[in-house]
Formats: C-alpha cells, sequence, structure tokens
C-alpha cells in the first residue's frame, strides 16, 4: 500500500510539473531519489498508452496473443514493451519543457518519435546499424533478386534485435511466411528460406571486415536459448528425413538459386567465366556453421572445398561454363511437343 501511495503521489507530482512547464529541468537537477520518484510517477501514467498505442498493434499485426493484454505478453514481447516504455519516459523528461495541460494527449502524440529514436538507440548499442539498408556491393552480389534483396535486409534487421527464435538461429517460420507473399511461391516454405539464408550470407562474407562488423558482432550479442531440461539429457530427435536426404535437398536449393543468379546475370551481358566463378563462390562457396551443428563428429558434412576446386581447374570450368550454358539454352527453348 505504501509503495502505490508513493506511485501515485509521484504521479501527481509529475502532472503539476508539466502543467507548469517546469518538468525537464525539475529532473536534470533532481537527486536520484526523486528522479526514481518520478519516473515511477511517470510509468503509472504512461504504461497502459505505450501498450494500448504501440505494443498492442504490433502484436495484433503478428497474430500474437500478446494482445490481448499485458498478463499475456511471451518473454520476449514484454521485454520489448518495457523498452518502448523507457523510451517514452526518457523523451518525456527530456523535452516536458512546455506547459502541458493534457498530459495524455502530449505522451501520445510524441510516442512513435519516443520508440522508433529508443529502437534505433539500441540497436546502435548492440553495434548494428540504426536503419538496416542493403549496401549497393551486396545487392550486385545478389543478382539483383529482389526477395534475395529483401530477405538481406531482414537479416541486417534481425541481427540489431534483443529478440531471439527459440532453438533456431534465425526465424525462419515468419520469414517462409513473407517469402510465400513476398514471391507468391506458396510451397517452398522453410527449407527454401534456410537455402536461401546461406545465399545471402555467403554473399555478405566477401566482405569479411563489413559481415564482421554489421553481423557476426550484433549477432553475438544475442542471448542464446535457455535449455529447461532441468538436468536431464534431452531425448534424441525423431529423425523424420535422412540426413543425406537434408544434404542433397540443400544442394538442390543451392543450385537452383545459383541457375536463376547465373541467368539473371548473363543476360545483362556478362562474361559468362567470370559469371559462374563468382555465382558459384557466393552461392557454394561458404555454409553457416549451424548447418552442420548437429552432424556427429566425423560424419561426411557438405563440403564446398570440392566447388573452389572445381572453379579453380581452367578446364573444368571450362566445361562449367559450356553445361550452364546449354542448360540454360534448353530453358530458354519452347518444349516439343
Amino acid at each position: 500500500m505504501a509503495d502505490s501511495q508513493k506511485q501515485s503521489a509521484g504521479a501527481d507530482r509529475v502532472r503539476e510539473l508539466a502543467r507548469q512547464g517546469q518538468l525537464a529541468q525539475y529532473f536534470r537537477h533532481a537527486s536520484a531519489e526523486e528522479r526514481r520518484l518520478l519516473r515511477s510517477g511517470a510509468f503509472e501514467i504512461a504504461w497502459q498508452l505505450v501498450f494500448l498505442r504501440v505494443t498492442q498493434p504490433i502484436e495484433r499485426r503478428r497474430r500474437h496473443l500478446c494482445a490481448k493484454g499485458l498478463p499475456w505478453l511471451a518473454p520476449d514481447c514484454l521485454e520489448r514493451f518495457h523498452h518502448d516504455v523507457e523510451a517514452v519516459l526518457d523523451d518525456f523528461f527530456a523535452h516536458a519543457d512546455v506547459p502541458i495541460e493534457n498530459l495524455e494527449g502530449w505522451l501520445v502524440r510524441w510516442m512513435q518519435r519516443a520508440t522508433v529514436d529508443g529502437y534505433r538507440r539500441r540497436r546502435g548499442e548492440r553495434g548494428a546499424p540504426q536503419r538496416p539498408r542493403v549496401p549497393k556491393h551486396l545487392v550486385v552480389a545478389l543478382g539483383d533478386d529482389p526477395w534475395l534483396v529483401e530477405l538481406a535486409r531482414l537479416i541486417l534487421d534481425w541481427v540489431g534485435t534483443e529478440a531471439t527464435a527459440g532453438g533456431s538461429l534465425w526465424p525462419l517460420t515468419g520469414w517462409a511466411e513473407r517469402r510465400a507473399r513476398f514471391t507468391g511461391d506458396q510451397h517452398g516454405g522453410e527449407p527454401a528460406v534456410a537455402a536461401e539464408v546461406e545465399v545471402v550470407l555467403a554473399a555478405m562474407r566477401r566482405r569479411p571486415g563489413w559481415y564482421e562488423r554489421t553481423v557476426e558482432a550484433p549477432l553475438g550479442r544475442k542471448q542464446a536459448p535457455v535449455s529447461f531440461s532441468a538436468g536431464h539429457p534431452e531425448p534424441e530427435p525423431l529423425v523424420l528425413v535422412a540426413r543425406h536426404e537434408r544434404d542433397d535437398s540443400l544442394l538442390q536449393e543451392l543450385a537452383a538459386r545459383a541457375i536463376d543468379l547465373i541467368e539473371r546475370r548473363m543476360t545483362a551481358g556478362e562474361d559468362p567465366h567470370v559469371v559462374v566463378t563468382d555465382v558459384l563462390t557466393t552461392v557454394f562457396g561458404e555454409l553457416t556453421t549451424e548447418h552442420d551443428l548437429d552432424r556427429p563428429p566425423g560424419e561426411e558434412a557438405v563440403d564446398p572445398d570440392r566447388v573452389a576446386a572445381l572453379i579453380s581447374d581452367r578446364k573444368r570450368l571450362d566445361d562449367i561454363v559450356a553445361t550452364v550454358v546449354e542448360l540454360l539454352g534448353r530453358r530458354d527453348r519452347p518444349s516439343e511437343p
């Protein structure tokens, strides 16, 4: 009860100082205890507005049960909510230097600015770009493919957030849904997105310094998934698809993506040898470490070095280029009746 009375008194104090136009100046010179009481009072005023105006609309768009109310917020969503409230309070105490009669109206008016600025600031603290944009060199490396460029933007956005994807590194389920809407392909699903993530990451790694600074560093600050096994070993997962079949599926996905990129760049007039070497190196040159995390030690893995060996041999490269040109020619010719 005492804490509740203190919070109510703090809220009244906040309203009075805001009405006088003195809140920002008073807060800057207040003691630590006074600041704590003022922030507590402001939180009492602002949190419901933040939930109704920011959190609930976002959770509804995501089709989360979190939209029902504060008690239903999942841990990641609750953390975002608290970050947004803190951002609104920071903005409020920094700019409340004019008389404010309608405090709730003032908060709502500037809430969007405050939460966006807070989000960008947190991204900057994690070492991620505040406004994730796909650089020109990466657009070129991805053959200016609209979906791959969009996936690159999603990756750059994801690495700078606090959110996690459960036991996975990437939120493949959500990206698969976006892929279906973006491309119209309703059958690719998570396997297609996983293969395309490999393509984008390989293209990103062609500039190691940029990749380390922009992707690896902020990604490394994400919280690792927590196991709740309570000391009991987890049971072996039920394997529905054999490992070699998954490897074959991944290689087929990557090969299909490579053909598409090669065709687009050759149509634009680029030299076939340069295009084939560039695309094969980009697509097959590297697979993320996540790809083989579930493979027992000593078990044969998909070996990208084979591709590097093939394209480093001039005669083999000539054969590969001839084969690719022939395949693309077949795709362009109408099928015979």
